[in-house]
């Protein structure tokens, strides 16, 4: 009896620049998984597919992409992997190591708003936070401490590094927005806050086991301030930006956890909260809409065709009316938001498969960057941003210059500076707006931010920072 044919909705499958994490989307909803190894992060991301071919009864198909190119891939309801074109593909064994504690989800990057409302009205989307802006005055006379040997520098740096730290098993770095700090969890399993020295700002022994951290330390908006925030063993954990005893927010049952705006959001129950003085505000979401991201003292709520809604926990709200980039028709659709800008598609008069791709200032909804892109796939793309970057589908603009340019075939993954790096064709590639891509060579580190000018850099499990070449 010969195999069904794949599902029509492929499951898109990011893998992380450090391959500790992937990003599963099944029909528009965005999943996390992680493992220890490379190995185990792609058995936890194919597990997912395998469980949605098993819910249909038939093979799905599966848009993966790392950081070595993009594979279409088909999965069976039994967990066989092949290619698309019918090549057999070994599985890989392994099984995900879970946490302790409460299921607490860190909400994925990449999520569209049409997921919240389908999910009745709650989303956590987009990314993990805005990347650091870069300082443009490099150090004279940089002492290279060491050189990082088993990974290519990203463009515009080399392996040579001011510092080297080596980070607990399976963790992640977060780089403060004005890219004075970054923190990481230690050999020693204690939350550490460096200076671009690499020497410690402060440290603190983390309340819970290192093991048990969901994601990494973020630096936040928090209120009308700033922490450092760490979820695990059901609680969000906010530290003084200056360090001290932090505060302890029990988080409810299978609550998810977002930084999309730059801030924690907590979904839970289809309830959208913002920690206030020590526990969590819930906010009442106009009727119809989906909440996406908070900037630490308010929600951003939205529909799919229409403005979108600031809400606070008071009851306050005002509504941001989104202005038409020039040349657009009618507002096609509002896909996600992140770093101060909210993306959506503008028809073309004229044009069924094509739109006008814009970047809004969510303040007032003014058009920061806009350009024509195909309106297939759209949905599906990842939307990553920086403090002089972002792209969305094939799109890459400099919201702050007003440039953007739609690069055929391409697909952000992350984005550090003014650089985003993708794919293009299967191939790795480094792309700005306005410039042709650049192709990467060999296993090239993606920064998680830059550190008083350098390059944030993970490699076997310690942290580098790379000086600017």
């Amino acid at each position: 009896m010969s195999e069904p044919a794949p599902h029509s909705s492929p499951v898109i499958l990011v893998v992380s620049a450090d391959e500790r994490s992937a990003e599963v989307t099944v029909e528009r909803h965005t999943h996390t998984v992680v493992g220890t190894t490379p190995k185990e992060t792609r058995n936890a991301a194919l597990d997912r597919a395998a469980a949605y071919a098993a819910h249909l009864g038939r093979p799905v198909l599966v848009d993966a992409r790392d950081g070595n190119g993009l594979w279409r891939l088909t999965v069976t309801p039994a967990g066989v992997v092949r290619a698309a074109g019918g090549t057999e593909a070994a599985r890989l064994s392994g099984k995900r190591t879970s946490t302790r504690g409460r299921r607490i989800a860190l909400a994925a990057a990449g999520a569209v708003l049409a997921a919240a409302l389908l999910a009745g009205g709650a989303l956590a989307a987009v990314r993990y936070g805005p990347e650091p802006r870069p300082d443009t005055t490099a150090p004279a006379q940089e002492q290279h401490a060491a050189t990082m040997q088993t990974r290519q520098a990203p463009p515009g740096f080399t392996r040579e590094a001011v510092w080297r730290r080596t980070m607990h098993a399976d963790t992640r770095p977060d780089v403060a927005p004005g890219g004075e700090r970054a923190a990481y969890i230690d050999t020693g399993g204690r939350l550490s806050v460096v200076g671009p020295d690499g020497e410690p700002v402060w440290r603190a022994d983390l309340p819970i086991p290192a093991d048990d951290v969901a994601g990494s330390p973020r630096f936040v908006h928090a209120g009308a301030g700033t922490a450092v925030a760490v979820v695990g063993g059901g609680a969000l954990w906010l530290w003084p930006p200056d360090g001290g005893t932090p505060e302890e927010i029990e988080l409810p049952e299978g609550a998810d956890v977002s930084f999309a705006g730059g801030a924690p959001l907590v979904i839970a129950g289809g309830r959208a909260s913002i920690p206030i003085d020590g526990e969590l505000a819930s906010v009442d979401k106009p009727q119809g809409t989906g909440a996406v991201l908070s900037d630490g003292e308010q929600v951003l709520t939205a529909v799919v065709q229409g403005p979108w809604i600031w809400v606070a926990p008071d009851g306050t709200n005002r509504s941001v009316q989104p202005r038409p980039p020039e040349g657009a028709g009618a507002l096609h659709e509002v896909y996600t938001a992140g770093g101060g800008r909210v993306v959506a598609a503008w028809s073309l008069p004229g044009e069924d498969d094509r739109v006008l791709l814009a970047f809004h200032d969510w303040s007032d909804g003014s058009v920061a960057a806009a350009a024509e892109a195909p309106l297939e796939g759209l949905r599906e793309g990842a939307y990553v941003h920086s403090s002089g970057a972002a792209a969305f589908g094939p799109v890459v603009a400099d919201p702050q210059a007003g440039d953007a340019d739609a690069l055929e075939g391409f697909g952000a993954v992350s984005a550090a500076g003014d650089t985003v790096f993708g794919a293009v064709g299967g191939g790795a590639v480094a792309a700005t707006a306005g410039a042709e891509p650049i192709e990467l060579e060999g296993d090239v580190a993606r920064p998680w931010g830059l550190l008083g000018g350098r390059a944030v850099v993970v490699a076997d499990g310690d942290l580098y920072a790379l000086v600017p070449e």
